[in-house]
């Protein structure tokens, strides 16, 4: 495959740019869906009348399945889950912090960034804003312009700084600026409300957060990298959503289904996360009108791919790997294997991987962790464990994880449709 052309990229980049959030992430999801013609069903009313194609959103995650009428439903499903969230700084619900020169904004980690990826970059805010409208209704905000930054102390006050290393405290050293100290400067609540044509006292609560505005780029002598916010992992939430809208119904020999789950960077412990039931309970639902054992035999016949980035070889800390697993950009998808479940994949789900792989000429890298170091997870076990299905954990091999800005191979994230519609349609 030659390096993928920026015209052909020019879908993901949009999507990773416009996806600052797990809620823009979901709606630009169901605006694609919408556009292949699926429908949306509520959360909280009856699935009864739903078409062949569907999907329903939860908060920050979304699930869309197609359903085949004479696809006998023992042939069970075909599971692609992802995550919508990535770690950032999030910001508290009450902005009343100043400097006495500078007005700042309260902050919070979420998941486990890097944090000194996220200073001296032009940041903006991005969330859901719940004002107030009989009795209240969410809004999706994105700034559309940088509002803050995180300025770093200069080296001429911190002299042995690069003999001693960063490390930075997140109450008070990761506080970004956004205004001047002036009788003049906005309140937060004001500046939000005007973005919003709205009037303060009607702004309730937000989940808002900071995101890095630079566009995703292609980069590398031969355009073989992507760089972008939020690689892990909106690329496989793209490519997943992207594989279900390309099927042909005819090629169906068992239910392909979407999960999309917020919350995966922080344990997965929400109503909308995969410990919940956001999962399971979709499923019974559209296995409503099966017999307890249809439903059992439904469940034992799926197969799960837990889609997450993966990590590649870091040229400058080949310590931190098993050589033995070496991983590379652009050289094919990552099977990502670990004793103690941190991965779902056993050795018949590789099997089952490679498999899909070689069937449809893609090639697969296998990776496995430093003994010695501890192990990241994914949705995958939690999956595994909530259904009962064999699940497979793969991903994209990626640069700089949880960095505000992350990097991978341009052919990577277009094997990984591939192997998206093969999982779904030949695995």
């Amino acid at each position: 495959m030659e390096f993928v052309s920026d015209q052909k990229l020019s879908g993901l980049k949009m999507f990773l740019d416009a996806s600052t959030s797990p809620f823009h992430a979901v709606g630009n999801a169901k605006a694609l869906l919408l556009q292949n013609g699926f429908s949306e069903v509520s959360d909280h009313g009856s699935w009864v009348s739903r078409t062949s194609h569907n999907f329903f959103i939860r908060d920050g995650s979304i699930i869309a399945w197609i359903e085949k009428d004479d696809l006998p439903s023992e042939n069970g499903f075909r599971i692609v889950g992802a995550h919508t969230d990535s770690p950032n700084l999030r910001l508290k619900p009450f902005q009343k912090q100043s400097s006495g020169a500078f007005e700042q904004l309260s902050i919070e980690t979420y998941g486990s960034p890097l944090l000194n990826s996220w200073l001296d970059r032009d940041l903006g805010i991005s969330g859901r804003v719940v004002v107030a409208n009989d009795p209240f209704e969410e809004v999706l905000f994105s700034s559309s312009a940088p509002i803050c930054r995180v300025p770093q102390l200069a080296i001429h006050l911190d002299r042995d700084i690069n003999e001693k290393g960063l490390k930075l405290n997140a109450q008070t050293q990761l506080v970004p600026i956004w205004a001047d100290s002036t009788p003049n400067a906005p309140t937060f609540n004001e500046w939000l409300a005007s973005q919003l044509s709205s009037d303060p006292d009607e702004i309730i609560s937000w989940d808002l957060m900071l995101h890095d505005v630079q566009p995703s780029e292609i980069l590398g002598a031969q355009g073989e990298w992507l760089a972008s916010g939020r690689v892990d992992n909106l690329v496989s939430c793209y490519a997943a959503i992207s594989a279900l809208c390309d099927i042909e119904i005819s090629d169906l020999e068992a239910t392909p289904l979407v999960c999309l789950f917020d919350h995966e960077e922080v344990g997965s412990v929400s109503s909308a996360g995969a410990s919940g039931n956001f999962l399971s309970g979709a499923i019974n639902r559209i296995m409503s009108d099966l017999s307890p054992e249809s439903r059992a035999t439904a469940l034992e016949n799926s197969l799960c791919a837990s889609v997450d980035g993966a990590h590649a070889t870091h040229p400058n800390y080949p310590e931190r790997h098993d050589l033995n697993h070496f991983v590379r950009l652009n050289e094919g998808i990552v099977i990502k294997r670990n004793a103690n479940q941190r991965y779902a994949t056993d050795a018949v789900g590789e099997a089952l991987a490679k498999k899909t792989c070689e069937n449809s000429d893609i090639p697969h890298q296998v990776f496995s962790n430093r003994s010695d170091l501890s192990c990241g997870s994914t949705i995958g076990p939690t999956t595994a464990a909530n259904l009962g299905v064999r699940t497979i954990d793969i991903g994209v091999p990626q640069l700089s994880m949880h960095s505000a800005r992350e990097i991978c191979g341009v052919k990577d994230q277009e094997y990984l449709k591939v192997f998206c519609q093969s999982f779904f349609t030949d695995c």
